[in-house]
């Protein structure tokens, strides 16, 4: 059951109902750039790197749990239902000078679409076999691309009425479009997030959705203006945002209480698929990112 006072939290420590997990990552070699966000998903570490596996442009579902859960999952214990598991706190830091200031946001991976082709401009549409497994009516769902191989030096963005996708809305509404220019950083790296930066028409972590939409349920079919000039595939990803947590300085680990410091304490679901997005604030050259997450339920 869900927690009503803060006594209940410190009960349920006291009967053993917490979970404290650690995860480490290391970018690649090549340098990330200022002002943009990339995913930790595909990255090596603990968890070891993801894959977005499945056959090209069909949903895959992200599960943490259960016989073959997804690899590259931050772990967070297995179920606990009938009761209501939450985040309690996080810890991260990077060893690296160039690994602060940035932004670490925690987000539950829901469902993928891979093999996306970013070098043809027409249309791709998505089979979508499966449904989103947690979420499941879309609400706070965002959707965020990541570069799975370089692309070319050709511009291109998010076709504005081609790319199209199911709101979390009640009833749900089909075939919404992106509100203007998505544009995308030319020559992207993996695993940026292409379209973020700091150039006219970038955006933040997650594809902008129309004005009154409270979410996304699925994707139906996605274009770009035109093709990258380069062969390259990229995986787009249905999340929950969670949690962030800043880095402000090298070697010092900052730490968030989602009870007292953030009073949040968000909810983790049965079979959650954890890992972080970054956000670079400074140039940032094989750096590394470690911390730890706790959770806590009754």
């Amino acid at each position: 059951m869900a927690f009503t006072k803060v006594s209940d939290i410190s009960t349920s420590i006291g009967l053993g109902k917490t979970y404290k997990t650690s995860w480490n990552k290391t970018t690649a070699a090549v340098a990330y750039t200022a002002g943009r966000w990339y995913s930790s998903f595909t990255l090596g570490g603990q968890p070891s790197a993801g894959t977005y596996s499945g056959t090209a442009l069909n949903a895959q579902q992200c599960i943490g749990s259960g016989a073959t859960p997804t690899t590259g999952k931050i772990s967070c214990a297995e179920n606990v239902t009938p009761n209501v598991k939450h985040l309690l706190a996080v810890e991260a830091g990077s060893a690296t000078a160039t690994g602060a200031p940035g932004l670490l946001m925690l987000v539950d991976m829901l469902l993928y679409y891979p093999g996306i082709d970013m070098n043809q401009s027409g249309v791709q549409p998505l089979v979508n076999g499966v449904t989103l497994p947690r979420y499941t009516d879309g609400v706070g769902v965002q959707m965020f691309l990541e570069v799975l191989a370089t692309t070319g030096a050709t511009p291109h963005s998010i076709h504005t009425t081609d790319f199209l996708y199911t709101n979390g809305n009640t009833p749900p509404v089909a075939n919404r479009t992106v509100p203007g220019a998505c544009v995308f950083t030319i020559s992207a790296i993996v695993p940026h997030i292409p379209y973020s930066g700091v150039a006219a028409n970038n955006w933040g972590p997650f594809i902008p959705l129309a004005d009154t939409d409270r979410g996304v349920k699925s994707v139906q079919q996605f274009r770009l203006t035109a093709a990258s000039g380069t062969a390259s595939t990229a995986a787009l990803v249905l999340c929950k945002p969670l949690a962030c947590i800043p880095l402000v300085t090298s070697s010092i680990a900052s730490s968030r209480d989602y009870v007292f410091h953030m009073p949040s304490f968000p909810v983790i679901q049965d079979g959650a698929c954890l890992m972080f997005l970054w956000f670079a604030g400074a140039a940032t050259v094989s750096a590394n990112f470690y911390g730890t997450l706790e959770f806590v339920w009754g």
